[in-house]
């Protein structure tokens, strides 16, 4: 699992999508020290939200710290990566 796409809604009836990726899945072990399994066996609503915050800040979406953006929040799911746009890289990624 490289990719999961996740889907907030706010309280003000906005909402936003987006992919948590590598960077995202990696802070997300290293900050809960647990191996992304874990949503595989349980899925906690702090865990979702706390990977959805986590890449909707790495992409300057949201610049607010975790606990005042959670206030805003409405309502959390996982996506579906077919429905999700996903933009494309500027350049080439090394790949060696």
């Amino acid at each position: 699992m490289m990719r999961l796409p996740l889907h907030v809604k706010y309280e003000d009836g906005t909402g936003a999508d987006v992919v948590a990726s590598a960077p995202d899945l990696i802070a997300f072990e290293r900050h809960f020290d647990k191996s992304m399994s874990v949503f595989s066996e349980q899925v906690r609503i702090e865990y979702m939200l706390w990977l959805t915050w986590t890449a909707l800040k790495r992409k300057d979406i949201v610049s607010i710290d975790f606990d005042p953006w959670c206030d805003l929040v409405d309502s959390i799911e996982f996506g579906d990566l077919g429905e999700t746009e996903v933009v494309p890289l500027e350049s080439t990624q090394p790949t060696g």
